[in-house]
Formats: structure tokens, sequence, C-alpha cells
């Protein structure tokens, strides 16, 4: 078997992200068949990054797996399709790579273990013989059976008869009749920066996603500095996914209190954007200040906060007054989950970045 030429599109009106692999086979006609392919892909700095979970063939007319006799049956084109599933994480892996490389291309390499059923028998190319008298004489066995033949070998001659028991075979030079063979192939393909843009970004809806890492720092329990709040937070991000996937928007607008914890200290907070380079305008602008008239001004950190406490303080800020439940929808969750996530992807970075 032999791969001549891989073409690669995005699947179409697929709930997960994936690429299609066409691969142009050519087989031994009648003397070998593929039966499995598996396999992964890998980016251009060699990371895996799919799995090749699926075979998929659907040939229009039965495959044949014949004897070898004198003929050369050539070889037999064939369509094999498989599929690599990719995720959200992945295609954030592939687009930092493709920012990269120097045209914008994405390189993708796909490594093949193809596992085929190959035929060993062999058709014995055999002639039937009606013997004469003289023959006959010289067997007398063949006396007892009047209307029996001799069986004789004719090789380089196409095989022809009538009888449907006369077709023998062998090995091809050994007992093996059949066996399995394993290939690998390994095929690199570069999806050009444009098609990657205009045919499988759409697909993939990169752009509508995000990615995050957090750091998970290591921290003295009960000591409320940053290092422990930023581990609540990110237990209370993990918490509010949980509540996300069951509908229940007002827990996780309550599951965010941890992250606005977080930032409540200022002190720290402001210190380590300070040492990351932020001006104190920006700052002032996050958590706001006190001017110098004593007028407290909020910033758009802690308005957020005040905003989420609606969904579930029964008083109001003077704890004067009892307020009117308010009922989360599901873009409420979202904006709020969306927001925490960002604010503990912020200080998570900032903290990583400051510490080597």
């Amino acid at each position: 078997m032999r791969i001549d030429k891989i073409e690669v599109k995005p699947v179409q009106n697929s709930l997960n992200p994936e690429i299609m692999f066409e691969m142009e086979c050519f087989i031994k006609r009648k003397l070998e068949i593929p039966l499995e392919i598996t396999g992964g892909i890998f980016s251009d700095d060699n990371m895996k990054i799919a799995n090749i979970h699926e075979l998929i063939h659907g040939p229009d007319k039965s495959i044949e797996l014949s004897a070898k006799d004198w003929k050369d049956y050539g070889e037999e084109k064939s369509i094999i399709k498989v599929i690599a599933q990719l995720n959200r994480k992945t295609l954030d892996y592939i687009e930092t790579l493709r920012t990269k490389n120097e045209k914008g291309d994405v390189i993708l390499t796909i490594d093949l273990f193809v596992k085929t059923v190959i035929s060993e028998t062999c058709l014995s190319t055999m002639l039937l013989i009606n013997p004469n008298a003289e023959v006959r004489k010289q067997y007398p066995l063949l006396e007892n059976y009047k209307d029996a033949m001799l069986v004789a070998y004719q090789n380089k001659k196409e095989l022809s008869t009538s009888y449907s028991n006369m077709w023998i075979l062998s090995g091809n030079g050994g007992p093996t009749f059949i066996k399995l063979q394993y290939e690998n192939f390994k095929k690199t393909v570069t999806i050009p920066s444009s098609d990657w843009i205009h045919d499988y970004s759409p697909v993939f809806q990169i752009g509508k996603f995000s990615v995050f890492e957090y750091l998970l720092p290591d921290y003295i329990e009960g000591s409320e500095s940053i290092e422990e709040r930023l581990n609540e937070s990110i237990n209370a991000i993990k918490k509010m996914e949980e509540h996300i996937t069951k509908g229940e928007w007002n827990d996780v607008i309550e599951d965010s209190r941890p992250v606005w914890e977080l930032i409540r200290k200022e002190s720290d907070i402001k210190d380590l954007l300070k040492r990351d380079g932020y001006t104190e305008d920006a700052i002032n602008d996050l958590f706001g200040y006190t001017d110098s008239n004593g007028n407290k001004h909020e910033g758009c950190l802690n308005s957020l906060f005040n905003f989420a406490s609606k969904f579930h303080h029964k008083l109001d800020k003077q704890q004067k007054k009892v307020q009117p439940d308010i009922k989360a929808s599901k873009e409420d969750a979202y904006l709020i989950y969306a927001t925490s996530m960002n604010v503990v992807n912020m200080i998570s970075k900032k903290m990583q970045r400051l510490s080597k």
C-alpha cells in the first residue's frame, strides 16, 4: 500500500472542531485490503495535538481478497478519510504557533499506522488430462475408475476448469495463507494562512473563545495571602463551571464571591499591578480611589462586585431595606463568570511573570 496525496479540510456542521484528512491510497488489487488506520496529528514543533479516532470507508463495491496466479492485477486507487478531533486548547496552541510561522501557515504532520490484510495464497495452475489406454496400463488404479482423469501442473497459462473443486491453493513459499501487515506512514501537510483564515477559522469559531491556564501557587493556609486567595478563586471558577453545566444561574453568581474577595484587599493587588508596569490612573480605574476631599470613587471591578452581590444579598448596602429577589438568567451568569475568569487569569499571569 502507498499513499500519494493527502487533502485536509475542516469538518462542517460538527459540534466539536474536527479536521478531515482525505487520502489517496493505492493498494494491490485483490491482494491487500486496509482494515484499520490509527495514529496521531503533530504540530510543527512535534507536539501531539490530536488522535485519529475514526476510519471512514464506504466503498460502493465489494472488496475481494484473492489468491495469486499468473496475472498481474495492478493497483487500485482508494479514497480513505480519517478524522482528528480538536478542542479549544488545541486550537489555541495552533494559533500560537501560527503567529510564529513566517507566513502564518499551519503545518501539521499526520503519523499513520495502517493495518492491512495481505493474501499470501497462491493458485496452482493445474490441468486435467484424459489418460489414453497406454497410460491406463501404467497406472492399474485407473482401471478401477473408468472416468478418472490425471491432474498435471501447467505453468504460465491461465487456469480454466469446469470443476469447482479443482482450484488448488498453497502458501507463497510457506504454510502462511493470509497475514496482517502493519505499516507506518508520515506525511506533512501545510494549510496556507489564507485558507486557515477563510476556511477554518469561521468553522472552528476561532476568536469566539478563550483558553486559560492558571498558576497554582504555593500558600500558607489561613494566611489570607494573595496566593491563598488566588487558589480559592481558581476553585471558585471550577464550581461556577459546574453550575453552568447544570443551568443554576444564581449559584454561578454566588460562587464568584472568592474572586471578589481576591481583589477586595487592594493593597497587595495594586502592588502587583504596579510592579508589572500599571500606572496609578490605570489602577484607579480598576479599583477606584478616594480624592483629596475624601470622596470615594468606585472602580469598574468594585462596581461589578456590587452588581453581582445584588443576586444573593437580601439587604441593600446600608442593610436597612430588604431587596426583592433577582432571578439570574443565563446571560447574567455568563457575564459574572467571564469577568471572574478574566480577573483570575490576569492576576495569575502577572504573578507567574513576576516570579520568574
